[in-house]
């Protein structure tokens, strides 16, 4: 099975682009090299990515946005099988970082010309991420949006908007590769790779090689310095705001009271007022244009 393609498909990208899907397939593969399967529950493709490891599959497709990305990476990380990635969510922070096309035929074009290449993780507490790991606020959104059954930009433009003046900012107190001190912050973002999606870059210092975590602190947000945040952020300016901090470390430990949910690739979690954040080096093999020198 060291050439078989196997493509996990999250369902909800609809038939009209699983049919595009198959067809693209179909011209880049022939009739051969590859099997399609598609997930039928919440957390399907993680139970799928399973599955095919077990059954020594080499090669494994995540069809999807960054949060089915992020479920089969829970089960490739640190084994020698390659990730292919073929985006189709709404944000495609990984894809876009790591110049993945987001046309369809060009995606899966890509699994045959491209080039695979190691990469890092994160992890925070026991979930594994490939672009970003956060607490506060934007946790809470994200919490709020894996109870909805829609996607995309207006939607969660819309749930930033319905939980804003409700939500209250935390003190946290924060390790990061052993120095403490303590911050009160709207949100933190703990970034393996520049994207936060929909071309924002929360870290764009940030490479997926370097060994590193960057960790962006966000003091507060109101609808001046909010607005500044955002446009800085797709100017890829972020570094300079004045409303953020910005550290870098191998290991971050963050403690907060009011610490209840962390969201990992945009997928929210429990925890119980400690996250506990590392970096994995090397820990991910994908498929990325043969032109890339460095991610």
């Amino acid at each position: 099975m060291q050439d078989l393609f196997v493509f996990i498909v999250n369902a909800r990208i609809g038939e009209k682009r699983i049919a595009e899907l198959t067809q693209a397939i179909q011209y880049t593969f022939g009739t051969n090299g590859y099997k399609i399967f598609q997930t039928e529950y919440s957390g399907h493709a993680k139970d799928l990515a399973i599955q095919f490891v077990n059954e020594g599959v080499q090669n494994i497709v995540a069809v999807g946005g960054d949060g089915t990305v992020n479920e089969v990476i829970q089960v490739l990380a640190k084994k020698d099988i390659t990730l292919g990635i073929i985006p189709t969510g709404s944000g495609n922070g990984l894809a876009r970082h790591c110049k993945i096309p987001l046309k369809m035929n060009e995606a899966v074009a890509l699994l045959k010309t491209g080039k695979p290449a190691l990469i890092d993780l994160g992890k925070i507490n026991d979930v594994y991420f490939i672009s970003n790991a956060g607490v506060g606020f934007d946790a809470v959104v994200c919490n709020t949006i894996k109870q909805t059954k829609s996607r995309g930009l207006k939607m969660y433009i819309r749930k930033v908007i319905q939980h804003y003046f409700p939500y209250k900012v935390d003190t946290y107190t924060i390790h990061i590769d052993g120095k403490e001190f303590k911050q009160k912050a709207f949100f933190m973002n703990v970034a393996n790779g520049k994207e936060f999606g929909y071309g924002f870059e929360i870290a764009p210092n940030a490479t997926l090689q370097d060994g590193l975590l960057d960790m962006i602190i966000v003091k507060s947000i109101n609808p001046i310095n909010g607005f500044k945040f955002v446009i800085d952020g797709w100017r890829k300016k972020l570094t300079t705001n004045k409303n953020c901090i910005y550290q870098r470390g191998k290991k971050i430990r963050i403690e907060g009271e009011q610490l209840i949910y962390f969201q990992a690739d945009g997928d929210a979690h429990d925890c119980n007022t400690i996250c506990e954040i590392e970096v994995h080096e090397n820990a991910l093999q994908i498929i990325v244009p043969s032109s890339s020198n460095s991610l």
